[in-house]
């Protein structure tokens, strides 16, 4: 699958957003609230007016046309969760000895041969992803050292993560695809504005 090739930097971008709850409310203003596993965050970059014979531009304009059109998938870094917050290095691998592993407490270790801590720090907000898996996941708590991290969404029933997969903790990606598309309009500067792109995270 090819990653999504940002030809033009935006200008704006707003921070990935979960999928919400199941909320109902009765007569008397009362809220019944239940969580739920559905996954696919989105969100959406908006870019910098551009003249229209701006070659770049005209190409760019082109190839997320056609993505759209096609409903194709790509991979795709959120700007700005690139790099984490902590000052996590070296390998990180999911731990499962035994059992599928399932909820928000993930067992992990920095060693393919038994279970050991990892060097450095996650913080909360960090993301990561697991080989196997096209989902990303929010780590939940700051987490130094340590054998577990505590992530979100939780790991569902069936998820088919492997012992000693790799665990990604920089330079992460979303399978995405363009879920909203707004063309950018001319004024008479001849200059196009308004360009956005909404980005649905896809596993």
């Amino acid at each position: 699958m090819a990653d999504f090739t940002r030809t033009i930097i935006p200008n704006k971008a707003t921070w990935p957003k979960f999928p919400a709850g199941l909320d109902s409310y009765g007569l008397s203003g009362k809220g019944q609230f239940r969580s739920t596993l559905q996954v696919g965050r989105t969100w959406e970059e908006e870019y910098s007016p551009i003249k229209w014979d701006n070659v770049s531009f005209r190409g760019f304009l082109a190839y997320i046309n056609s993505l759209f059109r096609e409903r194709t998938l790509f991979t795709i870094s959120h700007y700005h969760l690139q790099s984490p917050l902590g000052t996590i290095s070296g390998n990180l691998y999911f731990y499962r000895p035994g059992a599928e592993q399932t909820g928000s407490t993930i067992q992990v270790s920095s060693s393919t041969s038994s279970q050991a801590g990892f060097s450095g720090s996650l913080k909360l907000g960090d993301v990561i992803k697991f080989a196997g898996s096209n989902i990303v996941y929010d780590v939940a708590a700051d987490v130094s050292g340590a054998t577990s991290i505590t992530i979100s969404p939780p790991l569902f029933t069936g998820n088919g993560i492997v012992d000693d997969a790799v665990i990604t903790y920089t330079g992460v990606k979303f399978q995405c695809v363009i879920d909203e598309l707004t063309m950018p309009v001319a004024d008479k500067g001849l200059l196009y504005k308004g360009l956005k792109i909404k980005f649905r995270e896809t596993p």
